[in-house]
Formats: C-alpha cells, sequence, structure tokens
C-alpha cells in the first residue's frame, strides 16, 4: 500500500540519518562511539524514567481494577446469556419457577432423549426441547404408584458430566429450589470419555460456572496449566474476569444505536428459516447455540420410529483409552453430588443407565466392573440408593435407538422403572411425604424385591 510505503522510507531516513549525527558529535566531543552511545540511550535517568512510567502505569492500571470490582462495574451477570443453548434454556426456565420441584432429573442425553422423546408420543404433542423441561410421564405414573402428586423438572443436558452437575447440584439446587429427590442417570461414557479435553470443555459449564465460585475444585476442573493459568488471571485482573460481561454490554449498545441509525430491512423468511440459512452457511459460528423450534421431538410409534443408527464409532473413539485422571476425577464430582445433596436434605436415586451390549462390548471387563463398582461404593457411603439398570436385563436391543440411548418405547420403560423404584424407596417415601401404607401396589412390590435381590434400591 501506499502509506505503508512511505512509512517505510521514512523510517530507513530517519535510520541513516541518526548515525551521521551521533558520529558527528562523537567526533567534535572525543567520547563514545556511536554504538555505545546508542546503548546508553536508555540506561542512567532515562532508565529511571522508563521504569517509573511503567511503575506508575501499573499502579494506575491496579487502581482501576480495584475501583472496578470495589463498586461491581458491569460485575457478571449469571443469568444474562448473548444467545442461547440446551443449558441457557434449563437454568432460565428453572430459576423462572415460582414451585420448587419435587423430583429433578440430571443426567446426559441418556436421560434427555427418553425424558422428551417419551412425552411427546404421551401427549401425541410435538416437543420443543429448549421449552419442555419435566416429565409428565413420570409423574402420572409415579402417581399411579404411590398415589402422591409430584412436580419434576428436567436438568439433564447433552454431553452433561458429573462435574456439571456438580455446578447445578451446588449452585442452584440450593435454599427454595432444592428438591426433595434427585434422580440421576450415569452412563459409562460420562467418566471415560477419552474426547473430553477438561471439564472446562463443555457447554454446560461455561454458563454454570457463571453462578458460584468453584476455585477449590479448580485442581480438576482446569488441570492443564494454560487453563489453569487463563483461571487465575480472571480472579487477579477484573476487567478480564469481566470481559463477557463487558463484551456483551458494549455489543447491545453498539446494536442498539446501529439499528436506529441503519434499522434492518425486512426480510421474507421467518426468524427460524433465517436461523437455519445462517446454521447452513456458518455452521462453526455459535454451535451449541438452540433456537426456539429447533430440537423438536415428535409422536412416533413403533411403525414410524426411525431406523437403528451405528454411533458404534464415535463410541470406539470415546473409549479407546481409559484416562484414569478423568474417570477419577469424575467419581470425585459425583462423590461431591451425594455429600452435598445429603446435607441439603436431598435425597439421590442413582442409576446405572443401561446401554447395548455392542456398546458394553467396547469397554474391558476390568473397565466395566471398575464402573460399576465405583458406582456401588459411592452410593453406599452417602446413603444414595443405587439402581444398576444394565443388571436387571430389562432393556433388550429393540429398546435402543443407537448403541446407548433408548427411544420413546425404551424411555417409557425406563420412566415407568423409575416411578416404580422411587414409589418404593422408603427414604424417597419420607422425603415425598407419601403416607406409608402396609399394602403397596403390586407392579411396585415386584420391583422391590427384584431390586433388593440384585443389590439396587434400598
Amino acid at each position: 500500500m501506499q502509506v505503508e510505503s512511505t512509512l517505510t522510507e521514512e523510517t530507513k531516513r530517519s535510520q541513516t540519518a541518526a548515525p551521521s549525527v551521533l558520529t558527528a558529535e562523537t567526533l567534535i566531543r572525543g567520547e563514545k562511539n556511536s554504538a555505545e552511545i546508542k546503548a546508553g540511550l536508555f540506561s542512567g535517568p532515562l532508565s529511571g524514567l522508563v521504569s517509573s512510567r511503567f511503575a506508575a502505569a501499573f499502579l494506575a492500571f491496579f487502581l482501576l481494577c480495584a475501583g472496578l470490582s470495589k463498586v461491581n462495574f458491569d460485575r457478571m451477570k449469571p443469568a444474562d446469556f448473548a444467545w442461547n443453548t440446551w443449558t441457557t434454556w434449563a437454568i432460565k426456565d428453572f430459576l423462572s419457577r415460582p414451585k420448587t420441584p419435587d423430583v429433578v432429573f440430571l443426567g446426559s442425553s441418556l436421560m434427555l432423549v427418553p425424558l422428551d422423546g417419551v412425552d411427546a408420543d404421551y401427549t401425541n404433542k410435538t416437543i420443543d426441547g429448549a421449552a419442555h423441561h419435566r416429565s409428565l410421564f413420570f409423574e402420572d405414573h409415579f402417581k399411579k404408584y404411590s398415589g402422591q402428586t409430584v412436580n419434576s423438572f428436567n436438568f439433564a443436558l447433552p454431553g452433561e458430566m458429573p462435574s456439571d452437575a456438580y455446578l447445578i447440584t451446588r449452585f442452584l439446587l440450593e435454599g427454595r429450589k432444592a428438591p426433595k429427590v434427585l434422580v440421576y442417570g450415569v452412563g459409562p461414557r460420562d467418566f471415560m470419555d477419552n474426547l473430553l479435553p477438561s471439564p472446562s470443555a463443555t457447554d454446560p459449564f461455561q454458563y454454570l460456572s457463571r453462578f458460584g465460585d468453584w476455585s477449590d475444585h479448580a485442581s480438576l476442573i482446569v488441570p492443564d496449566w494454560q487453563e489453569r493459568f487463563n483461571f487465575e488471571l480472571t480472579r487477579l485482573v477484573y476487567t478480564y474476569g469481566q470481559r463477557s460481561q463487558l463484551a456483551l454490554d458494549a455489543n447491545r449498545i453498539v446494536d442498539s444505536v446501529l439499528n436506529k441509525i441503519c434499522p434492518k430491512p425486512p426480510s421474507k423468511l421467518s426468524d427460524l428459516e433465517l436461523y437455519a440459512l445462517r446454521r447452513t452457511n456458518m455452521p462453526d459460528y455459535r454451535p451449541f447455540e438452540v433456537a426456539p423450534n429447533t430440537c423438536l421431538f415428535r409422536p412416533t410409534t413403533d411403525a414410524t420410529r426411525p431406523k437403528f443408527l451405528d454411533n458404534i464409532d464415535e463410541y470406539k473413539k470415546r473409549y479407546k483409552t481409559l484416562k484414569m485422571e478423568t474417570f477419577n476425577g469424575q467419581m470425585s464430582f459425583l462423590n461431591d453430588i451425594l455429600a452435598i445433596a445429603k446435607q441439603r436434605d436431598i435425597h439421590v436415586m442413582l442409576y446405572a443407565m443401561p446401554i447395548t451390549e455392542i456398546n458394553r462390548g467396547l469397554l474391558s471387563d476390568k473397565s466395566w466392573e471398575l464402573y460399576r463398582s465405583r458406582l456401588r461404593q459411592i452410593a453406599a457411603r452417602s446413603g444414595a440408593s443405587f439402581i444398576d439398570v444394565q443388571e436387571g436385563g430389562t432393556f433388550k436391543f429393540a429398546d435402543f435407538q443407537d448403541t446407548v440411548h433408548l427411544h420413546s418405547g425404551g424411555g417409557a420403560k425406563l420412566l415407568d422403572l423409575m416411578a416404580k423404584t422411587i414409589a418404593a424407596d422408603t427414604v424417597s417415601q419420607n422425603k415425598l411425604g407419601i403416607a406409608q401404607t402396609t399394602e403397596a401396589p403390586a407392579a411396585v412390590r415386584q420391583v422391590a424385591a427384584r431390586e433388593s435381590k440384585n443389590g439396587g434400591a434400598k
């Protein structure tokens, strides 16, 4: 460019002119040569001046950050989201509900897919996953088995790890928002995902971590030194720690001004069509964003359900190497979830979710037994009720839509089983205020007897 060329020429002229002046001065005064003079430019009094200016700037920046922190200038608002994902929709719905749910579901898509898919079939209506956060099927079946009306909330999220469920439990399920019973469905992937860089890499973490101080678990959440350095920097430098909120508010101001000066032209496309067009043209832009009516669960029957999806290659990668750091870290978070729940008088029903034998076959017998035995140990220590659904042999290959996810038909069997086992669980009965009767429904008695035989629910 012309500007760059001009600047270059001026720089060259200044560089060639400087030595001649310095050399003349050196010859006249008979002092140091030009190289020594150049070396001495930033020594002596000038060096002190530069150092003092740096120190002054650093001190001014420190005082600015301290002052902004003191007045809470543009401090992060935990529930103020730039756009919505599965996680933010669930958070906002949970916080906005005036009534505390009696039962809260936690888990990954292993729980989410059956919960939403079953309600689509049960109500014969299309379910918007972004807006539907309860299980009508479970509520009705629980009432059938216990005679008790309960309301539920579905906090299962795609990719949710125990580290994410820990943040939900610690920061959101407290005080008047604490449920009576926590239903947590887990699978091997939750503890053995070889593709997980760190607990801080999930979408749920990005938003749940805003609701409290998790520094006491930093060694588990940000084990990598670069992640840890970035975390410590957010705590040390106020403006850096609040950068997301500062950027969000600045963008809103700019957008407001631009919309007045240059309003958006009318479009023939609906918001949903524009969203779909953007996702097609820019798939990597806000990859986790979920707009209303874009994640739909439609009613199905045995005849209309999609064909089985073979996702075994994906899980070959996830299970390729058992990283004990990940396994032990996520088990530690599970232990903390149960400990917090016990402290808050929340009873936990822990379910080892069913998976296909194809998926199970990817795990060594040693890894499989380690996973199941650790679940039993953690549940026993905390007083949680543990149900190994896989061990019961209730679910067949035909109940699955892929190697790990139950379709709505299999999901109905799962939620019916959960309703029965919770209704038969004595601790859950006490928490939910279910009247103790000498004669429980036959279906409940059968489930309780079978699970007791299998070493399951207490």
